[in-house]
């Protein structure tokens, strides 16, 4: 059992389909949020990326995060969000994480606070906030800068870790102890 994971499992058509079912789950997740998507945003779309990564590896699991992210603010955007490409590289990035820390791995509380310490610290708190803080440049009548943008940010990461990382703790706790057909 190695640290990280920077294998994946072969592209078969049962991996495709779980792929495909575990984006509609992400988007479906991702719906169910409250606050504002250009700032505050608190959803549950965190647990399918756990189970992206957790199933998919780092690799796959980036690629469905990218496919999610471009249903999302596409096809089902309800005007809250919008496009930008640099979410789509977090969702990449988010994807990746999961896979390097939860593919194939034992599920354990310290991987699991470890892989949402990283995911939180490398994806919201520094892409997410840096994409605001670009997307606020083009604003004429916005003078925030992304020191203020991470004040702002900053604390609701901080409390979402631990809670995150508990949901996280039992959900893939509940899977890893039953075999799926798809575990090796």
């Amino acid at each position: 059992m190695s640290i990280l994971s920077f294998s994946g499992p072969r592209w078969t058509t049962r991996y495709l389909t779980l792929a495909a079912m575990l984006t509609a789950v992400e988007v479906v997740l991702g719906k169910i949020s409250v606050g504002d998507p250009t700032l505050l945003k608190v959803s549950l779309s965190f647990i399918a990326t756990a189970l992206v990564g957790y199933f998919l590896g780092p690799w796959m699991g980036g690629l469905v995060m990218i496919v999610n992210d471009l249903i999302s603010n596409t096809i089902f955007n309800t005007g809250g969000g919008m496009f930008f490409p640099g979410y789509t590289f977090s969702a990449f990035i988010s994807g990746v994480i999961a896979g390097l820390f939860l593919y194939q791995q034992r599920v354990t509380w310290q991987r699991i606070f470890v892989y949402e310490f990283f995911q939180i610290l490398i994806s919201n708190v520094f892409f997410n906030t840096l994409w605001i803080y670009v997307m606020s440049l083009s604003s004429h009548s916005s003078s925030t800068t992304f020191m203020a943008l991470l004040a702002i940010r900053l604390p609701k990461e901080v409390i979402s870790w631990p809670i995150e990382s508990l949901v996280i703790l039992v959900i893939l706790k509940a899977f890893s102890k039953i075999k799926l057909p798809l575990q090796q």
